[in-house]
Formats: structure tokens, sequence, C-alpha cells
């Protein structure tokens, strides 16, 4: 057990002996471990070294999330739900009050109860699964749609801003590393062609016609945890809560839970847009959430996992336009092979839009 990381767990309000602490889990961003105590209370919990490169202002993520799940805690309390401990995560603070601690390198770590007998997935393989994640995050929207007080603090400036996106673009043409627009012509034809339509929700926005949300910015389906007979626990991994329309989490749990290939699949005939996938989902988040939605967001829907899918292929071929300088590769044209594979699904969606449209107006209509 290393003992400068036992260190940093003691700091944080564990009354139990801490036995063993090991590496957890499969993320990308944060460093997570499983801290394993003995005695009468709470056994386990979640350790994670958060990373402050990606996450500029982690006090301000540690006090959205503490306010979200803070927030929903009390909903379940009054709901009298049964085990409502396992419904919502629960961090702990440090002996000063803070609920993050900083080490003597510069830095965060936190601290949460791992809840038993849970599970999750990482794939959506079917439609009952996709409508569980759907639920899942209809739930989590219903939740936190009732949040007061000031907006959530931004914790990633910018993320889905696709006026910020299509600068960055523009920049990138001018990189243009080892001439590199050359090979990307079309991909640079095709974005440059989307981009008036792709503002479509900013321009709602603008006029008012669709409010800012607490949206959770990471809707795949391993961010669902389920109990042993697949009944739904909670959504977890709220560091990129942050206002924002509620068309993000849904487009993006559609771009990736609907693609009948993967995010990088260079074959592109094998790409295409399940409508089981997406209306399972959609029957799913609808369930939960319609009463929260307004009909301009309904009918804006659709649209929204088109908007994803353009704006995650904008982003690899800006990468790949500037040297593959943001996202890890694993070949030189990885960035531009993740671009076409997204730009191809920018194009199933479209072939699909009418009967989306029409999903969303009967699911709509009966929710």
């Amino acid at each position: 057990m290393d003992k400068s990381i036992k260190a940093v767990t003691n700091s944080f309000n564990i009354k139990n002996e801490i036995i063993n602490i090991q590496p957890f889990g499969n993320g990308h961003i944060n460093d997570t471990y499983l801290v394993t105590t003995e005695g009468e209370e709470h056994k386990n919990y979640i350790l994670q070294r958060k990373n402050h490169h990606v996450f500029k202002d982690i006090p301000g993520m540690m006090e959205n999330i503490i306010r979200i799940t803070n927030h929903i805690h009390q909903i379940l309390v009054d709901g009298k739900v049964a085990n409502h401990q396992d419904k919502v995560l629960t961090h702990l603070p440090t002996g000063s009050g803070e609920y993050y601690q900083v080490d003597q390198d510069g830095n965060y770590w936190t601290l949460c109860n791992a809840i038993e007998g849970c599970k999750s997935y990482e794939k959506i393989s079917d439609p009952r699964l996709a409508y569980l994640a759907g639920k899942a995050y209809g739930e989590f929207q219903k939740q936190v749609s009732s949040l007061k007080g000031k907006p959530l603090n931004v914790t990633i400036p910018d993320f889905h801003n696709i006026e910020f996106r299509l600068n960055n673009f523009h920049k990138a043409l001018e990189i243009n590393f080892q001439d590199r627009k050359v090979e990307a012509q079309k991909e640079v034809g095709f974005a440059l062609n989307l981009a008036e339509e792709m503002k479509t929700l900013l321009n709602h926005q603008r006029f008012g016609e669709l409010p800012e949300r607490v949206t959770h910015n990471d809707t795949k389906i391993n961010n669902i945890l389920f109990d042993e007979d697949d009944q739904i626990l909670c959504v977890i991994d709220l560091d990129t809560v942050m206002p924002g329309l509620f068309h993000f989490d849904f487009g993006d749990a559609l771009r990736t839970a609907a693609n009948t290939a993967e995010e990088d699949e260079k074959d592109l005939s094998k790409i295409g847009f399940d409508l089981d996938i997406f209306k399972s989902f959609s029957q799913g988040i609808l369930e939960e959430a319609k009463n929260i939605l307004t009909n301009k967001e309904v009918g804006l829907l659709p649209h929204s996992v088109k908007f994803m899918a353009y704006i995650m292929g904008l982003r690899f071929l800006t990468d790949f336009l500037e040297g593959d300088v943001y996202y890890k590769i694993k070949h030189p044209k990885h960035n531009l092979q993740r671009t076409k594979a997204q730009f191809k699904l920018v194009e199933e969606v479209e072939n699909q839009m009418d009967l989306m449209k029409q999903i969303i107006a009967e699911l709509a209509g009966s929710a």
C-alpha cells in the first residue's frame, strides 16, 4: 500500500482502519482507487485523484458535486425511498471541512462511498438496456431540475460551444500541420458545409427558446450503476455536471449507444444508426423527464444526435489539422479516421431524421 496515498486517504473523515488501497476501474482522466476498511461503519470507499490539467477548478467542481448529491439525497429522503443511501453518491469531507485534499505535489483528491453490490455496463447491447439508460438519465434530469440557487460552476469552459469549436477549427486550418488539409479535404468541406446548421441549438438558446439546464455531459452507459437485478441505482461521474442544454446529454448518449460501430471504425460501411436503440432510449428518458421539457426542446431532440456526432467529428478533425496535440492516438491518421467515422454517423443520422422525428412525436404524445 502506497504510504503517500494512505496519508491522503487518512485526511478524510474515515473512522475505520484502512486495510487496503488498490487501483480501480478503467477511467481515462482521473486516477481511481478502491479503499477497503474494517470496522462497524461503511467499509469501502472510492478515492480519486482528479486531473487538474483537464479540470482547472477542482474546488468549483466539488462545489457542484456536493450541491447536486445533497439535493438528490434530500429528494430521496423526502420521498421515503428505500435504501436511499445506495441511490446517490456520498462524499466525505476532510478534517478541515473541504471535500477535497491537496497533496504536497499539488494533486487534488476526493473520497466517496462505494455502493455495494452494484454493477455497470460498458456498452448498450440491446433496446432493453437502452431503455434503462434513458430512464436513469431522465430521472437524473428530473431530480436536478428542482435545484435552487446560483448556477453551477462551469467545469470545462465552452465544452459544447459550437462557435468556440468552429473558431478552433478555422485556426487549425491556418496551422495545417504537415499540410494535412490536403489529405482531409473532403472532411474539411463537410465540416464547412454543415457549420451554419450546427448553430441551430445555440441560436434557439440565444432567442430564449431553449432553457439552460443542469447537464451531466458524459452520458455513457458505464456512468450508471445497477443492482444485481438491473434496477437503476444512480448516475455517477459527476465531474462534468454544469450548465448546458438537455440536448447535450440526449445527443451524446445516442451518438455512442445507437452507433452500430466503434467511434473510430475504419470500415465506414459498418457505421449505421440503430433506430430501435434510439426509440428505446428516447422512451425511457421521456417517461421520466417529459414533464420538465418544453415543446421546443422535445422537437429538437433528433437534431441533437446529429449535432453531437458533428461536434465530435469537428474536434477530431481540428486535432488532426493541429498535429494531434489533444487526443491520444494509436497511429498518425487516427484522428482523421475518427473524423471520417463521426461524419459518416452524421450522414446516417440525417438519413433517419424523418423517422426519428416521428418516433419522438409519438413518444412525447404518450409520455
